[in-house]
């Protein structure tokens, strides 16, 4: 099993969708302090909670994967890795994914095992709920909540909720996007989407409107923060969420790669810049 194939499974590039909003959690916990070992932790768990997440829903899709051309060259499909050596490094991650949130807090900790059923529910949801873009949101979303407790195990205050909302809807958006290229496979195989439920055209309307709401909620959270410059920081944001659907031709794959990747890329990037300007004054 060569690392390739290994970073190749759990696709660590997404935590470019999950890690600035965890850090935004625990920048609001941190309160203008800094905590660069508690930082480096949640790096670690963070990075280990995707990796186990991603490696769980592999091999429950991979009944559905193997027949899938979209998936043709993923490595539990062309056999590079092998079904035994997924559960041990899936095992292996949310190891220490377990380890890591037990030298954050003890509540970190409690709560943890909860994420990992979370990342068990995520993948079985296709098969239950054209909706279920919202619960992988939510799934990912939740990992802002973590990221504050992680600092401070108290109640969190109503940005991190909008934090967690605005996360949920942004990523079920681009997700629905993402689910362009399997809308006659899943068709086939009864995988529920709302691209599938209710055609292309819709699908795409709904997720315009997710974006539409993620842009609210962005803006909703300027008048919790007051800062001037967060306030600038939401013209790329906002230019990027509507770039994504301007670019997009659901019948050429390139763009949407551009679309559900490229362009979302940046806005966690973005926004915990913000975050870092506003409450490290």
């Amino acid at each position: 099993m060569k690392i390739k194939d290994v970073t190749d499974f759990i696709k660590l590039e997404h935590t470019v969708f999950d890690l600035p909003f965890i850090f935004a959690g625990a920048i609001i916990a941190s309160g203008g302090h800094y905590f660069i070992l508690k930082y480096i932790i949640i790096l670690i768990t963070a990075t280990s909670a995707r990796g186990t997440g991603m490696s769980i829903n592999r091999i429950l899709g991979m009944p559905y994967d193997e027949n899938n051309p979209r998936k043709k060259n993923w490595a539990l499909v062309t056999g590079k890795m092998k079904l035994k050596d997924a559960y041990i490094l899936t095992f292996l991650l949310a190891a220490i994914f377990e380890v890591s949130t037990y030298f954050l807090n003890i509540t970190v900790f409690i709560l943890s095992p909860i994420v990992i059923l979370f990342f068990i529910a995520d993948p079985l949801m296709k098969r239950v709920t054209s909706w279920r873009h919202l619960f992988m949101g939510f799934t990912i979303g939740l990992g802002v909540l973590g990221g504050f407790l992680a600092i401070t195990p108290v109640y969190p205050p109503l940005i991190i909720y909008l934090i967690i909302l605005l996360s949920t809807f942004w990523i079920a958006g681009f997700d629905i996007i993402y689910t362009i290229p399997d809308i006659e496979y899943d068709k086939k195989n009864n995988l529920k989407t709302l691209n599938v439920k209710y055609g292309l055209k819709t699908g795409m309307a709904i997720s315009y409107v997710f974006h539409i709401l993620t842009i609210g909620l962005f803006i909703f959270i300027a008048f919790i923060v007051k800062n001037i410059y967060y306030d600038i920081l939401l013209v790329p944001i906002a230019a990027l969420i509507i770039y994504q659907h301007l670019i997009l031709n659901p019948s050429n794959l390139k763009t949407i790669r551009m679309s559900f990747f490229n362009a979302n890329s940046f806005i966690g990037i973005i926004f915990l810049a913000g975050m870092i300007i506003s409450f490290y004054k």
